[in-house]
């Protein structure tokens, strides 16, 4: 396994197109993570690293890690989708460490030489053919690999690895582990059934809601009598974590109306479905899952979203 050499909050400026380009290979992919279109911007620009990517989640596996463990995740901006047709999942975008120079804090971006962020656009692919597209999200599978030995208390030895690198606190450490417990015997004592609904036919009324728009989480039961018995409206599913926001007032962070399906590459339009965030008293909370099982939230800190029908206007 290479030697770590980025931490938690250092300083990194993102190399230039030229350089990132030489690290690509005919797929725009550096051990088969892609650079993708709405990265290039970035290059040039100084950034900290946020997390180092220990673990992540992959949809409908568990926890996977990358071979190299070179990668890192920067309090940058998330991935917009601007050269995905305008999907919305707001994917928190992966770094290869090759990707990105340490800095002294305070350094100056550099100036991007126009035709060289034209080169690298040129060799990034962005669609497999016309259906499939092609993105960090759809090729994490093939980007990441099952951790190494036995599986026992492998969440255990995660966390104690975030703790030695820095990106986590003991105390936070502690804190997570607590509701990490917590949680799981709330599930053995049936906690998750009460989000069993008895529509067969669920139903999803628009409110018209817009970025911005002032909203309160519905309460726990409200939420369920709109849910069939696997926890689901229309196919989208809602988590015990998220319930924990129910009557708790928010602000919508944007509308989702289409989304890249991260196992089959396909766009699936989505309907009268929105995020948030700000939302009061929960921290991050009701913004970002928190992974089922795991100690911790997973670094990709996927959006959650929201039905319309689980919202009410204030």
């Amino acid at each position: 396994m290479k030697h770590r050499s980025l931490r938690a909050g250092d300083a990194v400026r993102v190399r230039s197109p030229d350089e990132i380009l030489a690290t690509l290979d005919a797929d725009g992919t550096l051990d088969g993570v892609p650079f993708m279109p709405e990265m290039v911007d970035a290059c040039g620009r100084t950034y900290h690293v946020m997390r180092h990517v220990e673990k992540t989640c992959v949809d409908g596996y568990p926890m996977r890690c990358f071979p190299g463990n070179d990668v890192a995740i920067l309090d940058s901006s998330r991935c917009d989708g601007g050269g995905h047709d305008g999907c919305k999942h707001g994917c928190r975008v992966f770094w290869k460490h090759a990707w990105l120079e340490p800095v002294e804090a305070g350094a100056a971006a550099q100036a991007v030489d126009a035709d060289g962020a034209a080169r690298l656009r040129e060799r990034l692919r962005v669609k497999v053919d016309d259906e499939h597209y092609f993105c960090q999200s759809t090729q994490l599978f093939r980007a990441t690999q099952p951790f190494a030995g036995s599986r026992r208390l492998l969440t255990v030895r995660i966390a104690l690895r975030e703790v030695r690198a820095g990106d986590l606190s003991v105390p936070r450490a502690v804190a997570l582990l607590s509701r990490w417990v917590v949680q799981r015997w709330r599930r053995r004592l049936g906690v998750d059934e009460r989000l069993r609904g008895h529509q067969r036919q669920t139903l999803n009324p628009p409110l018209g809601l817009n970025a911005g728009d002032r909203v309160r989480v519905k309460r726990r039961a409200a939420v369920a009598a709109t849910l069939n018995e696997h926890m689901r409206n229309k196919g989208l599913g809602i988590c015990y974590e998220m319930t924990r926001c129910c009557g708790r007032k928010a602000e919508v962070r944007y509308r989702v109306d289409r989304i890249i399906d991260e196992r089959t590459g396909v766009m699936r339009d989505i309907s009268n479905t929105v995020t948030l965030k700000n939302v009061n008293r929960s921290g991050r909370l009701g913004e970002e899952c928190l992974c089922k099982g795991q100690l911790g939230d997973c670094p990709r800190g996927e959006l959650m979203y929201w039905r319309e029908s689980w919202l009410e206007k204030p």
